[in-house]
């Protein structure tokens, strides 16, 4: 049924850090999650994945004269279309590629952003299910007199389709 995990679970992490006091601090290898079958331990027992990435997406912060203050670049990347047994469509390797970072030092600005993770869903049916999870980049922008917290949030599909929330 839609929304129900029906037999998908959740592999890899539900949340890390992309961006740490403007620093870079996303580890592709162990920063990722994922939607496979229950009865599997690994995304490797699946086979036929293939990459996907979405456009670029901003956030941006300027000042009340229009001046920038910060801004973050990332896209959301999977490996989608996974199979178990010859069925299914699972997800492994999601997460946010960061593409850009960029802060005024002189105002002392500071970016700060995360990726969490849902709980897996099964957007197919038990013959053939479709993994799905909701991915989301949080960025935070704060300076000497002000703090703002952002986020965009997906649902990706083990077919690759996705919608923003």
């Amino acid at each position: 049924s839609l929304r129900d995990s029906g037999g998908v679970h959740e592999i890899g992490k539900t949340t890390w850090d992309l961006v740490v006091h403007n620093q870079k601090t996303v580890n592709d290898t162990t920063d990722w999650t994922g939607a496979v079958p229950s009865e599997v331990a690994s995304w490797q027992e699946l086979s036929g994945w293939q990459e996907w990435k979405s456009k670029e997406y901003k956030f941006e912060f300027k000042n009340f004269a229009g001046m920038k203050l910060t801004e973050f670049e990332w896209e959301y990347k999977c490996n989608y279309a996974g199979q178990y047994q010859g069925k299914g469509k699972f997800l492994t390797m999601c997460g946010a590629a960061v593409k850009k970072i960029w802060y005024q030092s002189v105002f002392g600005e500071v970016i700060d952003a995360s990726f969490h993770a849902s709980k897996p869903f099964n957007y197919g049916n038990v013959s053939e299910p479709v993994g799905g999870i909701d991915l989301q980049v949080e960025m935070s922008s704060h300076g000497h007199f002000e703090s703002t917290t952002v986020g965009c949030q997906i649902t990706m599909k083990g077919d690759a389709t996705f919608t923003v929330i």
